[in-house]
């Protein structure tokens, strides 16, 4: 990285780090653009260069993160299943997310009562849900051959992250985010069904005309 584009990506985390300080003291509706950009010493017109809107600095918090998930669950030891590899790069995002409790508070209860940037939040997540079944698929001992079983499985922890995060923006951040974390996956057992077990499901669903009905009912 050349030395312009240092100076750029500091100029652009301090932007980030004015910008949420500000709004956990006095709150994102009234936080300006030109509070934010004073509080660096740059023009609003250069602030607006690195964030088009004040929503895109919340958004960017929330990539941030996402991209914690990601080189995570790149660097996870091959030896893991792809559930355990999974399970442990959530927890490493999240221990980030609580490490600076304060900010994360901030941009949670923002999104929240936005409906802008929640939305945009969701689509977010759904792009991050696929980019991570990608790199389940990459991983050297990949443990899960089904797509089907994968969607799953990405679903699941994705939905205990979120179930985390909101019972620890709604206790103030006084009970361990990770803790929350670990309570909603152990109520998860994370296991794919052999080939065998698939055909004997199979097998088990046919009805006495021998048509097929859905497993289950």
């Amino acid at each position: 990285m050349g030395l312009r584009e240092l100076k750029k990506d500091r100029t652009r985390t301090q932007l980030l780090e004015a910008a949420l300080e500000l709004i956990a003291r006095q709150g994102f509706e009234q936080t300006t653009i030109s509070e934010i950009a004073d509080a660096v010493q740059v023009s609003p017109r250069t602030l607006l260069r690195y964030f088009p809107t004040k929503e895109d600095v919340i958004v960017s918090w929330v990539d941030q993160g996402m991209s914690i998930l990601r080189e995570s669950l790149g660097a996870r030891p091959p030896g893991e299943t792809d559930a355990e590899a999974l399970v442990a790069a959530a927890r490493e995002m999240l221990t980030a997310y609580e490490a600076r409790s304060t900010f994360f508070l901030v941009i949670e209860r923002t999104i929240a009562a936005s409906p802008g940037i929640s939305a945009r939040k969701q689509q977010m997540m759904e792009g991050l849900a696929r980019d991570i079944c990608a790199l389940l698929v990459k991983r050297p001992a990949a443990s899960i051959s089904s797509a089907l079983i994968r969607d799953v499985y990405v679903g699941t922890v994705f939905a205990a992250i979120h179930a985390a995060i909101q019972a620890w923006v709604a206790t103030n951040g006084s009970q361990s985010l990770i803790g929350l974390f670990d309570e909603a996956t152990a109520v998860v057992k994370f296991v794919e069904p052999s080939g065998a077990d698939r055909r004997k499901q199979g097998a088990n669903a046919r009805n006495q005309t021998g048509r097929v009905r859905p497993v289950g009912r």
